[in-house]
């Protein structure tokens, strides 16, 4: 008897999910941020090794493949293949896993992903036809974490300047940040450099600002969902017709805001109504490892 591993590592956290012959998930485990765009080496290499050690605590079965996902790098790869016995492995192209993570086995759609980072895939008939956004934190990634992390940061430093009104982001960006003047932030972001995954993870303050009732925080959040909606469209319009129905896969965290999703959804249905909207019903490490589990099934 063996196993199947999926691991999948985002900006925010690195998943590892592990599955009998028969298809049963047995563990599952969660490390730290992977993505090199985000973290360094060193980080990655400590969020593989949490996660994988985590979901193959007590399991003695031999790895018989490896489905991955790991957004923008290749790094500590020999690492981790000879902790699983060098098997088989086989990447899964992410926006496919956000297709899987929703149930989606034969994908037809827009999987759209909003987590630290944001990307688009579209696909026809189970065939990745068209990729936008992932440009990372620098060059794009608009609907992301880090992007509506950045944007909660600007309008709080207006705020505070006196340049916009006021707003509770000011506050959620002391505690958050443990400032009192923010312009405390200057040296703090400038000199001693903020990671972009610690960025993306304020955005949860920007949701628990909203739900409080702070009305910048609410437009942020459907602002940037609008933007990721128009930026999903784009991909849709190349590969549908308005009266289709497809899959829409919404996945990631920022997805959890309702504003922000409702937000996403509104802008999306006024130009395909037929779309049907999917939310994930598994982690992406496990959608990876089911991946490679059906590939072998097949033979």
């Amino acid at each position: 008897m063996g196993v199947i591993v999926g691991l999948e590592g985002g900006g925010t956290k690195t998943g590892c999910a592990v599955l009998s012959e028969q298809g049963e998930r047995l563990t599952y485990a969660e490390g730290g941020p992977a993505n090199l765009n985000f973290v360094g080496e060193a980080t990655q290499r400590e969020s593989f090794e949490t996660a994988l050690n985590g979901a193959l605590q007590g399991i003695d079965a031999p790895v018989l493949a490896l489905g991955y996902c790991v957004a923008g790098t290749r790094g500590n790869w020999d690492w981790v293949l000879q902790r699983l016995g060098n098997p088989p492995a086989y990447p899964i192209e992410e926006s496919r896993i956000a297709m899987l993570s929703t149930g989606v086995e034969r994908a037809h759609g827009v999987a759209v992903i909003a987590g630290t980072g944001a990307l688009i895939g579209g696909f026809v008939n189970d065939a990745l036809a068209r990729q936008m956004s992932g440009w990372g934190a620098l060059l794009g990634d608009e609907g992301s974490a880090y992007d509506v992390g950045m944007r909660a940061i600007r309008a709080a430093v207006r705020a505070w300047d006196g340049r916009d009104r006021e707003t509770a982001l000011i506050e959620a960006v002391q505690r958050y940040f443990g400032v009192q003047d923010l312009r405390e932030l200057v040296p703090l972001f400038y000199e001693r450099g903020v990671p972009r995954h610690v960025v993306a993870a304020f955005a949860q303050h920007v949701v628990d600002t909203a739900r409080a009732g702070d009305t910048r925080a609410k437009i942020i959040l459907r602002q940037a969902g609008d933007d990721l909606a128009r930026d999903a469209l784009a991909c849709a319009a190349y590969l549908f017709e308005r009266d289709d129905e497809f899959t829409v896969a919404t996945t990631g965290g920022m997805f959890k805001s309702r504003i922000f999703r409702m937000a996403f959804q509104h802008a999306f249905e006024l130009l395909f109504p037929h779309a049907v909207f999917r939310e994930p019903v598994m982690p992406p490490a496990e959608a990876a490892a089911r991946a490679v589990w059906r590939r072998l099934r097949a033979g």
